[in-house]
């Protein structure tokens, strides 16, 4: 993958905040910061800084990697505990036979697309900051001697 064609990607993922911000509050789809539905004044501030994000990649496109990056493992670390916390909480009561199991809910669609997204997106400009590297003839370019 080229350089230009890396660096697009997460270019557009965080110009396009303003359509999943629109498409959380009007449509009621929330596949950016899920995990973060039941505090909004949270989920407003996150939304915030991926606008943020989205201004920084727009005046400086050779930085989309490195914000991607942080801006993804940061949503990581958040969405995380809260989609994989109720299978955590069902596997708890697999002793308990008479327990109310509802494994099918137990991991969220929306959690789990956030999750992905975030995912894809960290690994992507974490490779596209090693291949920058390596051109500009950083530690990740040098020879090991």
């Amino acid at each position: 993958m080229t350089g230009r064609v890396g660096h697009t990607i997460p270019r557009y993922y965080y110009l396009l905040t303003p359509a999943f911000i629109l498409l959380d509050y009007v449509v009621g789809i929330n596949i950016r910061v899920a995990v973060l539905d039941a505090t909004p004044v949270y989920k407003n501030l996150y939304y915030g800084f991926c606008v943020l994000c989205g201004v920084v990649v727009l005046v400086l496109p050779r930085a989309s990697a490195v914000v991607a990056f942080v801006e993804s493992t940061i949503l990581i670390f958040l969405t995380v505990p809260g989609v994989f916390r109720p299978l955590v909480e069902n596997v708890e009561r697999f002793a308990d036979l008479n327990a109310d199991w509802q494994m099918a809910g137990a991991l969220p669609l929306e959690g789990m697309l956030n999750l992905l997204m975030a995912a894809a997106i960290a690994v992507l400009a974490f490779h596209l900051s090693l291949s920058a590297l390596a051109n500009r003839g950083g530690p990740a370019g040098r020879c090991a001697e």
